[in-house]
């Protein structure tokens, strides 16, 4: 895991067009980068590779030989992946005082302390986002991260390709944001018993099939914006309906029409084409 810090007191342009600049760290390191001279340094030119934070690329915070974070104090850690074990060059990296920058645990004891560093079980609260899970080792350890969040009360998960929550348990969570993945089902969402708000925004739901799951929870506003589901006619009223306990949904407080039922409207959303209404 690495993170791009900024620094008055360190001003480097990189040598190419203001549009390829890359504010978010996104994008990959320019080659050069020039030193401001306005600054009080001579014009010249310094290659990314030199760059200290340059050896800590690949690194993952708990793989550092000296550190004292835990994953539920980082605020969007990314799941990603390093350099291969047998990579034995990456792991003597050392530093500027000939230390080693990683530590050289194995096997047992290097998951243990995986483990205890990330320490996902004690985790309150979890933004796991735009995570690139379309590559295979990404879902796995997603997967792994996921299914120890058992203390956590906020996880947001916006943004990451994901098909299907429902073999995941979180029975401290209270909220939930699943905003722009590929849900197609309520039937897709990981047990909440103690959810209260649920936003799953731009997904793909065309009709409510499951969503009866969600009455027996504590859910009180609800966000489903941008699914298919939500321009069919009748749509507020049969999840009022469905839940009754639900107080907000999509923004809108709960009003007396939306106990009424339109007329013309079928008693089940059947039909999966989008009805604009």
């Amino acid at each position: 895991m690495t993170e791009s810090i900024n620094s008055d007191e360190t001003k480097l342009s990189a040598d190419s067009s203001p549009l390829s600049v890359d504010l978010a760290g996104t994008a990959p390191l320019p080659n050069t980068y020039t030193l401001d001279p306005h600054e009080g340094y001579s014009q010249r030119k310094v290659k990314s590779e030199d760059l200290p934070s340059r050896k800590l690329q690949f690194s993952q915070w708990h793989e550092l030989r000296q550190t004292d974070i835990k994953g539920s104090q980082l605020k969007a850690p990314r799941v990603r992946k390093g350099p291969h074990d047998s990579d034995r060059d990456f792991y003597d990296l050392i530093d500027e005082d000939n230390n080693k920058i990683h530590h050289s645990l194995q096997g047992h004891q290097r998951k243990h302390h995986r483990d205890q560093t990330e320490d996902w079980e004690n985790t309150k609260l979890a933004s796991f986002t735009r995570q690139e899970l379309h590559h295979g080792f990404q879902k796995n350890n997603i997967g792994r991260i996921l299914e120890r969040l058992k203390s956590v009360v906020y996880l947001n998960l916006n943004d990451n390709e994901l098909l299907d929550l429902s073999s995941f348990n979180f029975p401290s969570c209270e909220y939930l944001n699943v905003d722009c993945n590929y849900l197609t089902s309520f039937k897709q969402l990981p047990s909440t018993p103690k959810v209260q708000l649920l936003t799953m925004q731009d997904n793909d739901l065309n009709n409510l099939d499951g969503i009866s799951r969600l009455a027996s929870t504590k859910l009180e506003e609800l966000y489903l914006n941008g699914n298919p589901v939500s321009f069919h006619i009748g749509y507020r009223y049969l999840v009022f309906r469905a839940l009754p306990n639900l107080k907000i949904l999509d923004g809108v407080i709960k009003q007396p029409e939306d106990e009424q039922q339109p007329e013309g409207m079928e008693d089940k959303i059947k039909d999966r084409a989008c009805v604009i209404c």
